[in-house]
């Protein structure tokens, strides 16, 4: 039987480190627990298939550090708990759900399917914001949405750990959802100074990303705004419709197919 053992203080301070976004302290505690936590996930799901189960959990749990949430103690539990129920989910689905580090790149919450999710989708604009991300975040994209390679793989490849590869990818997927939305920004010219202000924002703004004082400023200024206000509700529309694009090699540049 695997126990949870009582959390030590190394690993409170690497949780109060993490919880910031901190890579290091992300990658430490992966190491710490990695092994007693694939040994559970042996169990769960066979050797063969025990490395896309614990970086499937592992990416989620990366996901809420990035948030700013997630555990505050007890980290060995709360992947336990992650790996569990993470596998009964994949059970009651049949299996036929692929791990979370090579979902659709722009995964989001559930939303209801629509006949023209893609009419605001746009190959070039999104071409133009993959290239505009930083080259560590293109090239884990690249490996884990292009090729579809798993986290474990495209660790091995990058020289990384798989907990820095699935900080990575939360990150650049996260920078690709509002880089595409800057694109479309900037097909509508600000009007004044302050429109120009919102705008270099309205991403961040409809990501909710946005610290508190700038939302407070971004909202005085939308009743009395025809322009922006119309723009942003395209974006939330676009932003509604991440879920339904994936990142496709169809050609020798990378492009984006719905």
């Amino acid at each position: 039987m695997i126990t949870t053992p009582e959390p030590s203080a190394d690993d409170t301070a690497l949780l109060t480190r993490a919880r910031t976004g901190d890579a290091s302290a992300i990658a430490e505690l992966y190491e710490v627990h990695r092994l007693a936590a694939h040994r559970l996930a042996v169990l769960l799901v066979g050797f063969d298939d025990a490395d896309d189960l614990l970086a499937d959990a592992f990416a989620r749990v990366v996901a809420q550090f990035i948030a700013g949430v997630g555990p505050t103690t007890n980290f060995h539990g709360y992947l336990f708990t992650t790996l569990r129920n993470r596998h009964r989910d994949l059970q009651r689905r049949g299996g036929h759900e692929e791990p979370a580090s090579d979902h659709p790149w722009l995964l989001e919450t559930a939303v209801a399917p629509s006949e023209d999710m893609a009419e605001d989708f746009d190959s070039d604009l999104a071409a133009a914001a993959l290239a505009s991300l930083p080259p560590a975040w293109q090239q884990v994209i690249h490996l884990l949405e292009v090729e579809e390679r798993t986290v474990a793989e495209a660790a091995a490849l990058l020289g990384l750990r798989p907990a820095a590869v699935s900080s990575l990818a939360y990150r650049g997927r996260e920078g690709l959802r509002a880089a595409y939305l800057d694109q479309l920004i900037k097909q509508a010219p600000a009007r004044t100074s302050e429109c120009d202000w919102v705008r270099q924002r309205m991403s961040r703004y409809v990501r909710t990303t946005l610290c508190a004082s700038a939302v407070a400023r971004f909202d005085s200024h939308l009743p009395t705004c025809t322009t922006c206000a119309p723009l942003l509700g395209h974006l939330r529309q676009v932003n509604g419709r991440f879920r339904f694009l994936r990142l496709r090699s169809t050609t020798a540049d990378q492009q984006l197919a719905g």
